[in-house]
């Protein structure tokens, strides 16, 4: 029970540290015409004004990470016990760091557009069209996919030419030493759950990829060649990080049933968290060097677009250069726009339409499940 707490409180002070380092930095991310998800001048984005708010963000975000980290060593020493509580617990209060360090900001980002009289284009936003850059499943990195599901069908073939040899009851934990550490009568289905797993998680990756493929990105009006060429870059880069993500968490999976249909079979613990650390950092590596839609991305050629061309290729879209409909600068809620996946104005991410129904039906499922899935783990802890 102590290697386990001790693990645990490893891993939920690790979980700190790197979203208490990666808070910071989220506003380098941002493209420079929005400043805490208001809309401002190009030229703006470097101004002293501008340069405090960041700082001051930094320093709400450095101080929050600072007392999370404190609370997460006091709870290890005084209530080791609880560690598994913790763990799901305290990463929610980066939630709140974020939300300190950046609602404030937020408000003084509009008084300033206000008070320094800075214009900007509020009524159109453009945008990527569908039919030339929002692309297709051609452009998915399906090899990694691929390698995904064959591994995965190798492992069912492999349990099922096993399944007379496993031992009754067969292990269905471990703990940090790699050992089992609960076991389960054995039947096919008990059999059967880690690849289908398996498969939902690859699934699942799969169509994030897909989301992420089709997702309408922001052109800058000024330079449009460059914009395209940023964004296709962007979107190879992204998609074959995420891909290999998805394939280290079949991986993964892949080698913990067989721990379990292979007597003696064992693979260090440091190795499975290598497995999903490395592509893991890899994917903030190339996120953070790229920029929110690739407008770190200096290419090598960018090609001509001609006037005819660039009408083909890029929207306009009314209303979404306007912060009216960017609620704290986050939630965008624009019934008249029809795209459902929007770029967000704070950070290297995708947003919804808020306003769609589809968004509102997915949020709403998506709470009740999180909120489930909490309840369901705590009650399931007392209970011990």
């Amino acid at each position: 029970m102590k290697e386990l707490n001790l693990f645990l409180f490893i891993t939920n002070l690790s979980v700190a540290v790197l979203v208490g380092a990666l808070l910071p930095i989220i506003p380098i991310l941002t493209r420079k015409s929005f400043l805490f998800g208001v809309r401002i001048p190009l030229e703006e984005s470097d101004s002293p004004e501008a340069k405090n708010l960041k700082n001051r963000y930094i320093a709400i975000c450095l101080a929050g990470t600072l007392i999370v980290i404190a609370l997460i060593i006091i709870q290890f020493i005084i209530v080791p016990d609880i560690s598994l509580v913790a763990c799901m617990y305290f990463p929610l209060l980066f939630v709140i760091v974020q939300a300190a360090a950046f609602i404030p900001n937020w408000k003084k980002a509009l008084k300033l557009k206000e008070l320094k009289g800075w214009k900007v284009t509020e009524s159109v936003f453009a945008e990527t069209k569908s039919s030339h850059s929002r692309g297709n499943l051609s452009e998915l990195p399906w090899l990694w996919y691929i390698l995904g599901l064959i591994l995965i069908i190798i492992s069912v073939i492999v349990s099922l030419v096993k399944y007379p040899s496993i031992p009754d009851p067969m292990p269905t934990h471990f703990d940090v030493n790699m050992q089992p550490d609960a076991w389960t009568a054995k039947n096919l289905w008990t059999l059967m759950t880690m690849p289908l797993l398996n498969f939902a998680m690859l699934l699942l990756m799969w169509l994030v990829n897909i989301m992420f493929v089709r997702a309408k990105l922001q052109i800058d009006p000024q330079n449009p060649a460059l914009s395209f060429a940023q964004h296709h870059i962007y979107r190879r880069r992204m998609g074959n990080g995420l891909g290999i993500l998805a394939l280290s968490i079949v991986i993964l999976f892949a080698l913990l049933g067989f721990m379990t249909i292979f007597l003696g079979f064992s693979v260090p613990f440091w190795l499975m968290m290598a497995i999903i650390i490395v592509p893991t950092v890899f994917l903030i590596v190339v996120s953070v060097t790229s920029g929110q839609g690739g407008f770190r991305i200096k290419p090598k050629t960018i090609p001509y677009i001609s006037a005819d061309e660039h009408n083909s290729q890029f929207n306009k879209v009314p209303g979404r250069g306007d912060d009216k409909y960017w609620a704290i600068g986050m939630f965008y809620h624009n019934p008249d726009d029809p795209s459902v996946f929007v770029e967000d104005r704070f950070g290297n991410n995708l947003g919804f339409n808020y306003s769609r129904l589809s968004v509102k039906i997915g949020v709403v499922i998506l709470a009740l499940a999180l909120i489930a899935t909490y309840a369901w783990i705590t009650a399931a802890f007392w209970s011990i």
